[in-house]
């Protein structure tokens, strides 16, 4: 049982690995800022010394970005590559061992075994935290559709950025304690609204989506939203919600999500993989030769 389950383990490890490493964003690249703003080769040494001979929030939260990114850049390449090599080894070793053929190296395959499990389940840990993270809290900067501009506005699913409250319309998103609190995120990619929606990219005068719509003003609207003014809609229009009037031509936006999140959820079952590996591996190192 020892044998087969170190053999499972190793084989769903390099499945995984070689999922992930061709859903990876910035492998594949899909995430396309990750060229345009040089993750690899960002100078974040000088971000940090700009950050001590000036200690604003600004050149702190600069440095920590230059951080995270040039981090995920490395360890994606790093982990997942490693990942799916080290799983190959032991999956071969798996392979020899369960047809009871590599005996006398049954306990330096445990090490290998659990040293692979150890190693991985670090390395891909890490990755995956400061992945999830950037995908969570980062604003794209990227244009991945020229029609939305490069800031897009975090909307509801039906492409509104304000609800009709009493006599005005309050916004759904901003927060006026809260910088960018109204941009969309990596994580709000997905979103079909920002995404190709045939009912408002050919919507008709007399839609919703037209009447009830405001220009895609970046500055005009974060100003309007963050201080919670009050939303001027044309007279004689009933609107419940208020509409951008930018229309996503294609689905860039949700292509990187789906590959974004694919990667993350498989990083987490490589992580199980490699648990699970280091176990079975110490337990082949262990072994008291029963073949149990």
């Amino acid at each position: 049982m020892k044998k087969t389950l170190f053999l499972v383990f190793s084989a769903c490890m390099v499945a995984f690995s070689i999922i992930s490493i061709c859903t990876a964003p910035i492998i594949n690249g899909v995430l396309q800022e990750a060229k345009q703003e040089s993750w690899k080769t960002q100078n974040c040494k000088k971000a940090e010394d700009d950050y001590k001979n000036s200690k604003t929030d600004n050149l702190k939260k600069l440095k920590n970005k230059c951080n995270r990114q040039k981090a995920m850049y490395g360890l994606e390449y790093s982990s997942l590559i490693l990942d799916v090599t080290l799983g190959f080894i032991c999956a071969v070793l798996g392979l020899l061992h369960y047809f009871d053929v590599a005996k006398p190296f049954e306990k330096v395959s445990g090490i290998i075994g659990l040293s692979t499990g150890v190693i991985s389940f670090v390395l891909t840990l890490v990755y995956t935290c400061y992945s999830g993270y950037i995908f969570t809290n980062q604003i794209p900067t990227h244009t991945y559709d020229s029609s939305l501009g490069i800031n897009f506005f975090k909307v509801n699913k039906d492409g509104a950025i304000a609800k009709k409250d009493g006599n005005q319309f309050k916004c759904l998103y901003f927060k006026s304690n809260k910088v960018g609190s109204g941009i969309a995120k990596f994580s709000d990619l997905g979103n079909s609204a920002l995404n190709y929606q045939k009912k408002r990219y050919y919507a008709e005068s007399d839609s919703k989506y037209v009447k009830c719509a405001l220009p895609n003003d970046s500055s005009a609207l974060s100003t309007l939203c963050s201080s919670l003014e009050s939303i001027a809609i044309p007279a004689g229009n009933d609107c419940d919600y208020i509409y951008l009037n930018s229309k996503a031509a294609g689905f860039g936006n949700k292509y990187l999500f789906d590959m974004w999140v694919t990667t993350i959820i498989f990083s987490c079952f490589i992580c199980v993989c490699a648990i699970g590996l280091a176990i079975f591996g110490f337990s082949l190192f262990k072994n008291d030769g029963s073949g149990i």
